[in-house]
């Protein structure tokens, strides 16, 4: 199939990208500088581009089977007015071009990320896909961006929305930016520690990105997270053990929001969200615990 990834060239994307083109897939990806570790393989090609700009690029989206939506600037910096309107018109900007591109003839599939901060702060509260946002500025943001892409529908496009969790991998994500504290022993859980923290092996990501590709009947939200979600406190507990270190360090609320700004209040909201709809349609994760997930991606790399 021909299959075009907009923000191919991030964490998750080149990870989607690897998968698709050892499956033999045509595979184009866009990005704002072009670089990408996958250059000079087969069947893979990258477009230089700005998507929040409408451009020649559309012209790919139109020509493809499938459009895996990923754009976005990164959430994990210092918000201020101005970040946070990068971060918003990145996705939104993104995604309405992306609509705009496809013809309502073409037999299109457009899977289009979202985030479980969709659900906002809500305590032990268990969360599947009907259930309704939450309140934040995250939680308003995955609302929009969602809203976006579901307006493709009216073309006759199925369209699911990708509700990740926290990504476990190498090389980027929530794992990599913890694992130098970690590693040092000056790691810890946040604030409380109470809070739900869902989360999903990297592996099992495209695993079930792949799956919804081929599932005709599978169209709307979708939760992609383990389905053993766990609270933050047991998070960090896990991840120091696979380490081999102590994490004997909570850190608090104040200093989270004295590094981080009002990020710092977003990312220990509690998500206790569960994979309802991936469940349903039979898809098998490879990594549902946590301890094993964390094996599997640090074996030789602590």
């Amino acid at each position: 199939m021909n299959v075009l990834i907009t923000g191919g060239t991030g964490f998750v994307g080149t990870a989607v990208a690897t998968r698709l083109l050892e499956e033999g897939h045509d595979v184009a990806v866009t990005g704002r500088n072009g670089l990408s570790s996958l250059l000079g393989r087969d069947r893979f090609r990258t477009i230089t581009c700005d998507t929040t700009v409408a451009g020649p690029w559309q012209e790919e989206v139109a020509r493809s089977e499938v459009v895996i939506n990923l754009a976005g600037r990164s959430i994990f910096t210092r918000w201020n007015e101005e970040k946070k309107a990068e971060i918003v018109e990145s996705r939104l900007l993104t995604t309405e071009h992306v609509v705009n591109a496809i013809s309502p003839s073409a037999k299109t599939v457009l899977l289009s990320a979202s985030a479980v901060g969709f659900y906002g702060d809500r305590g032990d509260t268990l969360l599947a896909e009907d259930d309704a946002g939450g309140d934040g500025f995250l939680a308003e943001l995955c609302k929009r961006w969602e809203a976006e892409a579901m307006a493709a529908s009216a073309k006759g496009v199925r369209v699911v929305i990708m509700r990740f969790g926290g990504v476990l991998g190498l090389g980027g994500g929530a794992l990599d930016a913890m694992l130098t504290p970690y590693k040092l022993g000056l790691g810890g859980p946040l604030a409380s520690g109470e809070q739900w923290f869902p989360w999903i092996h990297m592996d099992d990501l495209v695993d079930a990105l792949i799956f919804l590709m081929g599932c005709d009947s599978a169209e709307g939200p979708v939760n992609f997270c383990a389905p053993y979600v766990v609270r933050n406190k047991d998070f960090s507990k896990a991840l120091a053990g696979a380490l081999g270190r102590p994490a004997p360090f909570p850190i608090p609320l104040f200093a989270l929001r004295l590094a981080m700004g009002e990020l710092g209040g977003e990312i220990i909201a509690s998500q206790r969200v569960v994979p309802e709809k991936l469940s349903s349609w039979g898809f098998s994760f490879a990594h549902p615990s946590l301890e094993a997930a964390l094996e599997n991606i640090l074996r030789g790399k602590s």
